[in-house]
């Protein structure tokens, strides 16, 4: 995260107690003309493309291409070439290989643990988050569950093993958000996308390290929520660890991966007490909903999290509460975007995403890919 995206997340947790002619098209996207009417996250992922920078193989963080974006974002954008690259591999796994080569500038090989530092590094930089990492872990896995390519998988645990770096005991256990203890928090953030991430790596790991995984998984979402669970089911954004004062702020995407592990949690022990859990959430989740719209009223950088939730939650229950809401978010953001489309990539790329996923639910090859990856067992 750049310091500009850190201050537009606490003042945000302020405030908080495809038919061409159906739009007049913004200048830049009149140039997306194909021959045939592309869905709509394609017609995202193409838009996409203006945010690359050629020369680097890294996309950048607005259309200008004056700076990069920052590897919060980069981690959005590479789920949204994974989550394409289900339905065309021919257009992105080429895309997928050059940005996972790219993201290297980001890697901080010089530090004591090697991670993703929020911007390009010369190396040693120490301004490292571990949430931002966490979510390069889950988005390489996906990678490797879809192409079997051993990089992704290292890379992963290699990023893995700096989050978990980031556990202590203050505050009774929990991850920190940075390295250096910017802000005194500990976030949802980030344990429960390590949460998940233990889990998720269970599933390739020999079976010594994957009871280690999973014993660590459980850890972290014990801790979480006893410190960070509301009494209606949803999570709180962050304990101050010298005071040990609790922020009250909620945001979707902190709700969202705590409901996957409980979803994860079932399948791996068929007990109904994590299922339960799961619904309790997913339906206490409906207090995100604007009241207009019927959407996600969080910016999608964060509510498109929530989505993939809710087509998780579906694709486990086969309820059709949490497809339908997922669909209305998905309408309400793409209909923004045609309007106009977001200047920074995170947003676009947050659209880019959810969208593929809904998609995944109407085609041969994203039901495949889910069938295997959703088992908690390889």
């Amino acid at each position: 995260m750049t310091p500009e995206t850190h201050l537009d997340r606490r003042a945000t947790l302020k405030t908080l107690g495809l038919g061409w002619l159906a739009f007049q098209a913004p200048a830049r996207l009149l140039a997306l003309t194909p021959a045939a009417t592309p869905s709509r996250a394609m017609e995202v992922s193409t838009f996409l493309q203006n945010y690359w920078d050629e020369k680097r193989e890294i996309y950048m963080d607005k259309e200008d291409k004056k700076g990069p974006t920052a590897v919060w974002a980069a981690g959005i954008m590479f789920s949204a070439l994974v989550g394409g690259a289900r339905h065309d591999k021919a257009t992105f796994l080429p895309r997928m290989n050059r940005y996972f080569k790219g993201l290297d500038c980001y890697w901080d090989t010089k530090a004591k643990i090697a991670g993703y530092e929020p911007l390009p590094t010369a190396g040693d930089g120490h301004d490292k988050y571990y949430d931002d990492n966490a979510w390069m872990v889950l988005t390489f896995l996906e990678a490797y569950e879809l192409t079997g390519e051993q990089k992704y998988l290292r890379r992963a645990r290699e990023t893995h093993d700096f989050v978990l770096s980031g556990w202590d005991e203050q505050a009774g256990g929990g991850i920190w958000w940075h390295e250096r203890h910017n802000d005194d928090g500990k976030n949802t953030c980030v344990n429960a996308p390590a949460a998940l991430s233990c889990f998720y790596l269970s599933k390739y790991s020999d079976p010594k390290t994957a009871e280690k995984l999973i014993v660590q998984g459980k850890k972290i979402v014990e801790w979480t929520v006893k410190t960070l669970q509301s009494p209606d089911g949803l999570f709180m954004d962050h304990i101050k660890v010298t005071t040990g004062r609790v922020s009250r702020a909620r945001l979707t995407y902190n709700t969202a991966l705590m409901l996957r592990c409980f979803l994860w949690l079932h399948s791996s022990t068929n007990d109904a007490k994590h299922l339960e859990e799961a619904k309790r959430v997913g339906k206490a989740a409906d207090w995100f909903l604007d009241g207009g719209t019927g959407a996600y009223r969080d910016l999608p950088k964060w509510s498109h999290l929530m989505v993939e939730a809710d087509i998780e939650m579906y694709r486990h229950t086969r309820d059709d509460f949490y497809l339908k809401r997922a669909r209305k978010t998905c309408d309400v953001h793409y209909q923004d975007w045609k309007k106009a489309p977001k200047p920074e990539i995170i947003d676009n790329a947050s659209y880019a995403r959810e969208l593929w996923l809904l998609e995944d639910l109407d085609s041969p090859e994203g039901v495949k890919f889910w069938q295997k990856a959703d088992r908690v067992k390889g």
